[in-house]
């Protein structure tokens, strides 16, 4: 009789399954709170552009329910890495893996912060105050958005273990570029108004977007690297 635990598997682990029907609550009552305002925010950024402001009055999410849709964008980007590292053998825990689990979510959680000083830092000194608030609630919404749009990707990994990788990959991307153009159709019109240089977009978003995120993922490693030397 063999003692080979067998591999970890987050659709089996109670926990994750609880933090995740705890989320569907608490997600259930930010859209009956602040739904409405949500709809609205999201018309400010794909349809009505110049014509509304992404914070204006009537697009106000409640604190408790800014915390909860934060709350989700970690959840969610924690089981995509540890469905990932797991599928390409870079994670390999078992009774443990509420270790890994724990530091990825720390990780993220410590992100927001440092990207909220960062872009803070940056708009201040070249731009105007109005365009530094107009952007710092466009782009973390964004991110609340974002958290919201992994909900299938999530249910995917948890509930259907066996699907292939490579369509949650597929649903990822093209995240990811709507997440892109999202950001670039912002900064065109909030930022970059007057003149509309393309590259000097690019190079923002390198510089404040792109390198940023290449910095976590390469984070993400070293982390999973430090905690399986150290356990």
């Amino acid at each position: 009789m063999s003692n080979t635990l067998a591999p970890y598997c987050m659709a089996n682990d109670n926990a994750i399954m609880l933090l995740f029907v705890i989320n569907m609550i608490s997600i259930s009552y930010v859209f009956l709170m602040n739904g409405n305002s949500i709809m609205e925010r999201v018309k400010c950024i794909f349809y009505y552009e110049s014509k509304s402001s992404p914070f204006s009055d009537r697009t106000h999410i409640t604190r408790i329910c800014n915390a909860l849709l934060y709350i989700q964008s970690i959840l969610y980007a924690t089981i995509i890495t540890v469905s990932h590292m797991q599928k390409f053998g870079i994670l390999k825990a078992n009774n443990d893996a509420i270790i890994y689990i724990a530091a990825f979510a720390l990780l993220f959680t410590c992100f927001l912060p440092l990207k909220r000083i960062i872009y803070d830092i940056v708009n201040h000194i070249l731009f105007t105050p109005q365009q530094a608030q107009e952007w710092r609630s466009l782009y973390f919404f964004t991110i609340k958005l974002l958290g919201l749009m992994l909900a299938p990707a999530v249910i995917a990994l948890l509930f259907i273990p066996s699907i292939p990788l490579i369509y949650v990959d597929i649903y990822l991307t093209i995240l990811f570029i709507l997440h892109i153009y999202t950001l670039f159709t912002g900064l065109k019109r909030i930022i970059f108004v007057q003149e509309c240089n393309y590259l000097d977009i690019f190079l923002y978003l390198c510089a404040l977007e792109f390198l940023p995120t290449a910095v976590v993922l390469k984070s993400v490693l070293q982390l999973n690297e430090f905690i399986t030397i150290k356990i």
